[in-house]
């Protein structure tokens, strides 16, 4: 799998469930005082903020997953060696 593949895995599981989570805690919020649970979906511009961080952070993990990938591939190709 080549760096953008994994970028796309990344982004798009961060993406999946920070759209979940996020639906959650919308959920959460409206129910808060209800004595009946209901389900909804945020409309117009709250929804488009909410859709918006999520693809934020989403690529931003995505991002420093990557980084973090590359500084342990780095860390690994020292020879043992030449730690001591």
């Amino acid at each position: 799998m080549n760096a953008n593949q994994k970028f796309m895995v990344i982004a798009g599981a961060g993406v999946a469930i920070g759209i979940a989570e996020a639906l959650l805690y919308y959920n959460l919020g409206k129910n808060a005082k209800s004595e009946e649970f209901q389900f909804g979906m945020p409309k117009g511009k709250e929804l488009a903020k909410s859709l918006a961080i999520v693809l934020v952070t989403s690529t931003l993990t995505a991002l420093l997953s990557n980084q973090i990938e590359k500084a342990l591939e780095g860390d690994l190709k020292v020879s043992p060696l030449e730690i001591a």
